[in-house]
């Protein structure tokens, strides 16, 4: 269980590099959203100190009563101070409903702006960081660990700090009053920080806790979703069963954890409050039976009486109160501090692959590539490229064959620039790829994968994915040219096919033609096919190969091709063995060397063959 839990802690990069903030730092980036809202931010504060003026106000009108108007035996008098007394709640509660709403309404802008920020900055974030991040935990960043921030900003950040003008107000009206009830209201003030300063360590570390187990739950729950069908096929329901219920049991312990914590620190709190009051009649009842007891003069201690001393046990609930709710914000904050630490450190994770401050947007290309003296590796690991070097003429279809790991996908990716060469450059028509934006780079390449990516909706929306003002002229066009309009059509409803989650609800070899068509729709100079027919069975392979000839016509193509009976027509076929290039030709002249090709032809074809004919 333990290792399990260190292990789902550590083996994704957004946990694993966690960033520990103060909590002044992070209380001033959470204040920081809320002080955006300027024109909101500033009634809100109008509105939370004139609050504060009437709860301090308010018992004063009490000891009016109780000391003045009751004496007097006045009705009209009393009627006045009662007549004040609920003109004062009705106002109090007006203002309060008014600070109330815009709190909420500028804490959830705030949340608003979090969560788009962080969506935008994963999108931004290179590929380095995806292949180290699982989904489960990216989305528990923008989900559980923003609904934790939104507590807090959504009214209890600022409804805490007017607390704390509450707590200074009320302690320079009682002072003001009655020094010497003043004096001993303050002896359970030590007490309480002690206690606050206690607790405020613990339930941090529990919170902390409750987001790394949050999140391996929804981790956990994101990949076996998504795996599903091959948990089946292996029979393994049970045992995921099982890992899921160790990792949820984990979740719930750190939760009782923090729970128990919280059930803890709000009775003690409640009872340090209870004390003061017991305190303030102790002493208030010594001080209105011995009037000269710690007697100083007429102005510094005046006399205590019955309104004094009702007035001090209001005021003392008054005070506490706000320590109360401070006391409650404490674990709110501790919760959305545990939650901001995983927010923030993902927005303060840069990408690996940024624009250069000189970048310039990527010109109109003719489509000359080359790779020039190129040294790769991933990380840490070994030499995948070292000193590659190849060049690829305008209009050209190359071909990138070899074995697993031969480095076929790694050239793809650093085209793309997502990742960076260490050593050399890319150049495309002569300017070097980290000269321009990437996103005028990516805009200028097709890219066609083996997964068929396909988002939500309709084939026709996926089709304009990279053109949204695609007439539907336009799209069957692209369906013809590749051979696959006849194929779609087939389709119950055709172009207005629903391919739900992932494209799941049709086919692998549809999938892929809709990302052929995408592709095509797009125009860009540069293609990419990297092994986008493996999918495809051979049936619609036949199908798509004329249309594959004007998909490639007069743009620069690079096919890595799965299946070599795919790239025969290729202009050069270029094999790949350890990062090297060791053979390069057309289709026929490489058979007639008999090298590597050769091999890995004939080892691919003849076993087709024999199934074909036996």
């Amino acid at each position: 269980m333990e290792a399990l839990s260190r292990t789902l802690d550590t083996a994704d990069d957004p946990d694993a590099r966690t960033y520990e903030y103060s909590d002044s730092t992070l209380l001033m980036r959470m204040v920081g959203y809320l002080v955006a809202y300027r024109m909101l931010f500033a009634i809100v504060i109008v509105l939370t100190a004139a609050g504060i003026a009437l709860s301090v106000w308010t018992p004063f009108i009490l000891r009016q009563a109780i000391d003045v108007d009751f004496p007097s035996g006045i009705l009209s008098a009393l009627f006045f101070t009662a007549g004040l007394y609920i003109i004062l709640q009705i106002v109090s509660w007006i203002i309060s409903f008014g600070s109330g709403y815009l709190m909420a309404l500028m804490g959830q802008r705030a949340v608003y702006d979090i969560r788009q920020e962080l969506y935008s900055h994963v999108q931004d974030m290179s590929e380095e960081f995806h292949d180290h991040s699982s989904s489960g935990r990216v989305i528990s960043r923008l989900t559980n660990d923003v609904d934790r921030m939104s507590e807090l900003l959504g009214g209890e950040l600022i409804n805490t700090f007017a607390q704390i003008f509450v707590v200074f107000a009320i302690g320079v009206a009682m002072f003001a009053s009655n020094l010497r009830l003043a004096l001993v209201s303050l002896l359970i003030v030590p007490v309480l920080l002690i206690t606050t300063i206690y607790f405020r360590k613990v339930m941090r570390e529990a919170y902390r806790r409750t987001r790394k187990t949050i999140s391996n739950v929804t981790s956990n729950l994101a990949e076996s979703i998504s795996g599903a069908k091959v948990t089946k096929s292996f029979a393994r329901e049970q045992r995921s069963a099982e890992i899921f219920t160790e990792i949820n049991e984990a979740d719930y312990q750190s939760n009782v954890d923090a729970g128990k914590a919280q059930a803890a620190f709000f009775p003690v709190i409640r009872f340090i409050g209870g004390l003061g009051t017991a305190i303030i009649l102790l002493f208030g009842g010594w001080f209105f039976l011995n009037p000269a007891f710690l007697y100083i003069s007429d102005s510094l201690t005046p006399e205590v009486t019955l309104g004094t001393i009702v007035m001090f046990v209001q005021f003392s609930d008054s005070f506490f109160r706000p320590i109360l709710i401070i006391a409650n914000f404490y674990t709110s904050v501790q919760s959305a501090f545990a939650g901001g630490e995983r927010v923030f450190s993902v927005l303060d994770t840069e990408s690996a692959i940024q624009d250069g401050p000189d970048a310039l947007p990527m010109p109109n290309v003719e489509g000359h590539i080359e790779f020039r003296n190129v040294m790769f590796r991933y990380g840490d690991g070994p030499i995948v490229l070292d000193d590659f070097n190849l060049v690829i003429n305008p209009g050209e279809t190359i071909a990138i064959v070899g074995d697993t790991g031969a480095g076929k996908t790694t050239i793809v990716s650093l085209l793309n620039r997502f990742y960076d060469v260490v050593e050399g450059s890319i150049q495309i028509d002569g300017i070097d790829i980290r000269a321009v934006t990437q996103n005028s780079l990516h805009s200028r390449i097709g890219l066609v994968l083996q997964d068929a990516f396909l988002f939500m909706g309709t084939i026709k929306d996926n089709i304009k994915y990279g053109r949204q003002d695609a007439s539907d002229e336009e799209i069957n066009a692209a369906l013809d040219a590749i051979g696959a309009r006849r194929i779609i059509e087939n389709l119950e409803q055709g172009l207005d096919t629903e391919v739900g989650e992932r494209g799941g609800r049709i086919s692998e070899g549809e999938r892929q033609l809709v990302s052929f068509a995408r592709a095509l729709l797009a125009d860009p100079k540069i293609l990419i096919l990297d092994e986008a027919t493996s999918s495809i069975d051979i049936y619609t392979e036949y199908a798509i190969q004329k249309g594959m000839r004007v998909l490639l016509a007069g743009r620069t193509s690079i096919v890595i091709a799965h299946r070599l009976s795919t790239i025969v027509n290729a202009d050069r076929i270029v094999v790949l063995e350890h990062g090297k290039i060791v053979e390069s030709g057309k289709h026929a002249d490489l058979m007639q060397k008999k090298g590597k090709y050769y091999s890995l032809y004939e080892l691919q074809i003849r076993p087709r063959a024999i199934q074909k004919f036996s």
